[in-house]
């Protein structure tokens, strides 16, 4: 991803990435299930921020964009609570979420205020 990128998009893909990489090895009985609709839905964010980023009218977008947001959190939660991820990937997905939060929360400001 290039510098010129907004903020949340280069944390999105590299939160996709780590996301693809780790529900692939989620238990057998939980991959499908759960660890499909986290590859789905962070896939979806990284193209919504993408389309936001050449978009006029970013607002709606980035409201979309923000739900999804949520959704990624509770699925996080369950993949947790069902031992899926641990420790340091516990850590990760928390960080990286809640700067993805700060940076969406920082557009939707920008964008509302325009």
């Amino acid at each position: 991803m290039r510098e010129s990128e907004p903020r949340v998009l280069v944390c999105l893909f590299d939160l996709a990435v780590w996301t693809l990489k780790t529900t692939n090895r989620f238990p057998r009985n939980w991959r499908v299930s759960v660890g499909d609709k986290l590859d789905c839905l962070v896939v979806e964010m990284v193209l919504l921020a993408q389309k936001a980023r050449f978009r006029k009218e970013k607002l709606p977008l980035l409201k979309e964009l923000s739900e999804n947001l949520e959704s990624l959190r509770l699925l996080t939660r369950l993949a947790v609570e069902l031992g899926c991820l641990e420790g340091r990937q516990r850590e990760y997905v928390a960080k990286q979420i809640d700067e993805i939060g700060k940076q969406l929360g920082g557009w939707i400001k920008q964008q509302a205020g325009a």
